[in-house]
Order: structure tokens, then sequence, then C-alpha cells
């Protein structure tokens, strides 16, 4: 009997727009689950990726999330109980100046539960 390992599986679904519109954005996840191996965590990311699609209709027009794609799959190994997820980095719409004073000690985020 094998031990299951951790996985990180990053998913894209592209949202779609009926008609002429056609792709609307692009929507991304990180999960982290536990498998056997990495031919079983592939699908289960295909299985989870599965679970976040929809469609419904805006106006007169069907608008669906499909699952495009999985983009990463890594696995963590079976002794991790700490993960870390990096985000992708992203441009600034405000100006800062360099001798500026981070507090993010000050600002406890609110939980979406």
């Amino acid at each position: 009997m094998t031990s299951k390992q951790w996985y990180y599986a990053q998913l894209r679904w592209a949202v779609m727009v009926e008609g002429k519109e056609g792709l609307r954005e692009w929507k991304e996840a990180v999960h982290i689950f536990r498998s056997e191996d990495v031919q079983t965590a592939f699908q289960q990311a295909l299985h989870i990726g599965g679970l976040g699609e929809d469609v419904h209709t805006e106006g007169r027009r069907e608008v669906e999330t499909r699952l495009a794609e999985v983009v990463r799959l890594d696995c963590l190994g079976s002794n991790q109980t700490e993960f870390e997820v990096r985000l992708s980095s992203s441009n600034v719409s405000q100006r800062l100046p360099f001798d500026h004073v981070f507090k993010p000690e000050e600002h406890m985020p609110e939980s979406p539960f």
C-alpha cells in the first residue's frame, strides 16, 4: 500500500459568451489535495475543474465557464503541513514613494465565510 502524496493543481477556466464575443475572460484557481500517484492526481484535477464549470444566461446569450486546462500539477510530497501558493504579479495602479512604510499588522483580512 502506497502512501498518498500532496499535489498542487493550478486550473484555468475559459468564460465563453455565445455569439461574436466568444472568450470573455480566464479564471484560475489553485487546489491542493492528496492522491496516490500523478495519473490519479491528474484525474482528480480534471474532476475538480469539471465541478467549476457552469452554464447560465445573460439576457439572450448563453455564458459557459469551461475547464480549459490543468496549467500545473506538482507533487509536493507526503510530509507537507504548510503550503505556499504563489500568485501572479500585477502592475501597480497607484504610486508610492520608496520610503513608504507598510503596516500589514494593522489590517486583518476578512474571511469570505
